[in-house]
């Protein structure tokens, strides 16, 4: 049986990669759209900017990257989706502020 309580721990290292609204949105976004492609032209922020959001929701769990050619399209950890889709249904629900 599974275990589908987020510890301490865990909650502290996924909320600090949703602190940002940049990384906050594109997380909503992959949940509620599914697998894309995240520009730093849709966030209106410098490549290296969106590389680091990236960067930290992957090391976070919050996203798997696959690569398509040249391009990185980016989807919601599965693994994270299965084991606490409580956690994911707060994000998946929230309205975007734009």
């Amino acid at each position: 049986m599974k275990n589908n309580n987020l510890n301490t721990e865990q909650l502290l290292v996924l909320f600090q990669a949703l602190g940002d609204p940049i990384r906050l949105d594109i997380f909503r976004c992959l949940l509620q759209k599914g697998e894309q492609r995240v520009t730093s032209d849709t966030y209106d922020v410098s490549k290296s900017t969106m590389s680091h959001h990236i960067k930290l929701l992957k090391e976070a769990g919050l996203v798997a990257v696959r690569k398509e050619g040249t391009t990185h399209i980016y989807s919601p950890n599965q693994d994270l989706l299965e084991q606490y889709p409580d956690f994911c249904s707060i994000f998946r629900n929230l309205n975007a502020e734009k």
